[in-house]
């Protein structure tokens, strides 16, 4: 058939029926919400605008199919592991007198400096007065270390010291800040840590005029100084739904308004003012640092793209199965013609029969007229043909999601073992991808975190004698460690005490220390001792330093000089008495008569 000997009711139907029809192209509601009421209080209020909106990054995280994972292996692997506390001076050790001399030292030394102490001042102490300090500072580090468990155990309202981290590591990670609130009792000491959602809270522009602020300086291992400089300070402003909140900087001496933000002179200016308002409490801002904003930048923002395109991806491949158009197969009629109301049939059983996992196996059937006259030789035959070529077997881009996700986890800097991927691997290279990620990303930020928490916060509170410290996972295979130390001390290279040491960093534990002279030496020769018969395990006294000897040999020299000195004295008054005894009586003996005396036997 010719396109000229066409009959316009036939093109007509053909066109009906090959007409290109967009079925299914509902598009689901958008994720993004405009900028409200919350983002015109900030403005409002001059905080300071973040490069990226805090709550946009949260609804990013939700969605994404790599950013949990990884942030998860972040806040697990620096966070979850909790923290000990390590001495400033070990007072067990053998070196602790010549510590404790070296701080009396210092302090002294500073002492001078500030015009505290004569310049003709002694400054190095005696070894009583060591002994004496030594006492002492034994006595404050107990107390100390008790009232730093204490706090670490009940700084949290209603969670743990580790998951007020975990939650902060996971803020830092999301949006790039994180922000512990820092309440204080009646007497200004901290007293509670409680977390504050980043996405809630703004940074105001740093204030015109410094302020005196006091911090806390080490001048030896465990005397801490207080000295003032002069800072410009930051306010922070929190808004929830229609409340709004100002705080301000840590360690901010100033009297804020809680409400309004405004900075009084003391206390009672801001009562007088208004009864209801109160002071604001100190905000402590952890930040991933950004060259171009106060404000922290995450660092998965340069794979924002790769996030957002995953998570288009799954949209896409969704929405497959709640609008699939393409039958798995056709029953196709030939030799006769369409009527005019298969058409809308069909369409209707697309619309309605087709889409959707219930409707999966379903069967399009097409009806076709017969020939009408005598001329037409063409017959009318049904023909079943399937379309699952036409049809999607797997996913789409696959391949694009799966370099997103490695894209998202290289920000991170994180291999595929710690983000759940375990293909591939054999224990060889799953150590060295632990040992890389644990030196190189997972230490470094606990050494940032630590520097934190020990110079600002336990500095604030005038701890002297402990450090914070985070501990870190037992990568190291136990049985191996064991056997290494177990040689080393066997050996002799190796004591128990430094074994025991060891054994403590890997098994992240504290070990009771032992004061036995056996764990100081090495054990061959506390074993050939005691084979030999040799008694010399008892304690010995502790080793002198060079000024304890120098002062035995001086105190020794004058011993002996006043030895000399008595003996002199001795030899004199017995020369003294031989010159005042009376000249003894001599008698003169005749040379004969004198021999008769000595003679044997005589006349008789």
């Amino acid at each position: 058939m010719t396109p000229e000997s066409t009959s316009p009711a036939a093109a007509a139907t053909a066109t009906s029926v090959f007409k290109a029809l967009v079925l299914g192209a509902t598009t689901p509601d958008q994720a993004s919400r405009p900028g409200g009421e919350v983002g015109a209080v900030f403005a409002s209020l001059g905080a300071l605008e973040p490069p990226y909106d805090p709550e946009a990054l949260c609804l990013l995280f939700e969605h994404s199919n790599s950013l949990r994972q990884n942030v998860d292996a972040y806040a697990t692997n620096i966070d979850g592991f909790g923290h000990r506390l390590d001495p400033a001076i070990d007072f067990d050790a053998d070196d602790a007198d010549r510590r404790v001399g070296e701080c009396i030292f210092l302090e002294r030394l500073a002492a001078r400096d500030h015009g505290e102490l004569p310049p003709e001042a002694e400054l190095e102490p005696t070894l009583d007065e060591i002994k004496e300090r030594r006492r002492e500072l034994v006595q404050l580090a107990r107390t100390e270390r008790a009232r730093l468990a204490s706090f670490f155990e009940f700084c949290s309202f209603d969670h743990s010291f580790v998951e007020l981290r975990r939650r902060t590591r996971q803020d830092l990670e999301v949006t790039g800040n994180a922000y512990w609130e820092v309440l204080r009792n009646a007497a200004g000491e901290v007293a509670r840590l409680v977390y504050v959602p980043s996405y809630t809270m703004r940074l105001l522009p740093l204030d015109a005029n410094p302020v005196p602020v006091e911090e806390s300086v080490r001048i030896s291992p465990v005397t801490l100084e207080r000295v003032t400089t002069r800072q410009r300070m930051r306010r922070f402003l929190q808004v929830q739904y229609t409340q709004r909140t100002f705080f301000k900087a840590f360690g901010d001496p100033r009297f804020v308004s809680r409400t309004t933000g405004e900075v009084f002179a003391s206390l009672d200016q801001l009562r007088a003012r208004d009864a209801a308002d109160g002071p604001a409490t100190e905000i402590l801002h952890f930040a991933i640092p950004s060259p171009r904003s106060p404000y922290g930048i995450p660092r998965w923002v340069g794979g924002l793209l790769a996030v957002m395109g995953s998570r288009s991806m799954e949209e896409v491949n969704y929405l497959y199965f709640e609008n699939k158009s393409v039958p798995p197969l056709a029953l196709l009629v030939s030799g006769g013609k369409l009527s005019e109301a298969s058409v809308p049939r069909i369409e209707r059983f697309i619309e309605e029969n087709l889409k959707g996992k219930n409707n999966f196996h379903k069967v399009l059937i097409l009806e076709a007229e017969g020939a009408s006259s005598a001329n037409d030789a063409a017959r009318a035959r049904i023909e079943l043909r399937p379309l699952t070529e036409a049809q999607q077997h797997d996913a789409l881009f696959q391949q694009y999601d799966e370099r997103n996700i490695d894209k998202v986890g290289s920000a991170f800097r994180l291999p595929r073992l710690l983000r759940g991927d375990s293909r591939d691997f054999n224990r060889a290279v799953a150590d060295a991808q632990l040992r890389f990620a644990e030196d190189q990303v997972f230490q470094p930020e606990r050494d940032e975190f630590d520097f934190i928490v020990n110079r600002k916060l336990l500095a604030d509170m005038g701890i002297r004698f402990w450090r914070f410290r985070s501990q870190t996972p037992v990568t190291r295979d136990p049985e191996r460690m064991t056997n290494m130390v177990e040689k080393l001390v066997r050996v002799g290279v190796l004591t128990p005490e430094e074994g025991r040491a060891l054994a403590s960093d890997i098994f992240n534990r504290e070990f009771a220390k032992l004061s036995a002279d056996w764990t100081k030496r090495p054990i061959t020769l506390t074993l050939a001792g005691i084979q030999n018969g040799v008694e010399d395990l008892r304690p010995k006294p502790p080793s002198e330093t060079l000024i304890d000897q120098a002062k035995r040999l001086l105190a020794l020299r004058e011993e002996l000089a006043a030895e000399e000195e008595r003996r002199a004295a001795e030899r004199m008054h017995m020369a003294r008495d031989a010159m005042r005894r009376p000249e003894p009586e001599r008698v003169e003996v005749p040379s004969e008569e004198w021999r008769t005396w000595f003679q044997e036997g005589g006349d008789g």
